[in-house]
């Protein structure tokens, strides 16, 4: 099709689209992982290799500046890779959202003893103190355009996995969630 007004206006209504379908496939996806029983699957996973494809797939606005470091001692761990891919997406999804004027994305992934730590840093809005205590429950937002299971999402798919989710805000400094995953027992899940 040549250059018209016609094409510059269709390409922009599918991108439209697509980026509104994007958005309902996580909604139904975050309703799945929040309602149905977790089972995860035991398998060696490359935390790198999931966090470079995440970034890549979903690219970030040219107003956020991202830093990632993966020891190499953390770099595999035996856990779901699709929970982590989930865990990963929501937290890189919020902290960009807290971030409209842009910042910096820190993701860090180290070991602790024998855990497995995950860090995702913005330098965005904060999180107010009065919320706080509301973060992980279901159906809370602070969204205009926000359904609230993003973070139970995030607690849930840890806790199947035998880790950990917590976070440190300070309003207009940014958010750090730390997700701690130990080494996986067999007889665990």
């Amino acid at each position: 099709m040549p250059e018209s007004e016609e094409k510059s206006s269709a390409k922009e209504s599918l991108e439209g689209i697509e980026k509104n379908v994007d958005y309902i496939n996580k909604i139904v996806a975050d309703l799945q992982d929040f309602a149905r029983p977790l089972k995860p699957n035991a398998e060696e996973t490359d935390l790198k290799l999931i966090i470079d494809e995440l970034l890549a797939k979903n690219g970030l606005p040219d107003n956020v500046k991202v830093s990632v470091k993966v020891e190499a001692e953390a770099r595999k761990v035996v856990a779901d890779s699709t929970y982590i891919n989930r865990i990963m997406y929501n937290l890189v999804n919020n902290a960009v959202q807290a971030m409209p004027q842009g910042g910096k994305l820190t993701i860090r992934a180290y070991k602790e003893a024998k855990d497995v730590v995950i860090t995702v840093k913005d330098t965005g809005v904060g999180i107010p103190e009065d919320v706080k205590s509301k973060l992980f429950t279901p159906m809370f937002t602070t969204k205009a355009k926000g359904q609230g299971f993003g973070l139970p999402v995030i607690k849930r798919m840890t806790e199947a996995l035998g880790g950990t989710p917590t976070f440190e805000s300070q309003e207009g400094k940014g958010t750090k969630f730390t997700i701690r995953l130990p080494p996986h027992k067999r007889d665990k899940w």
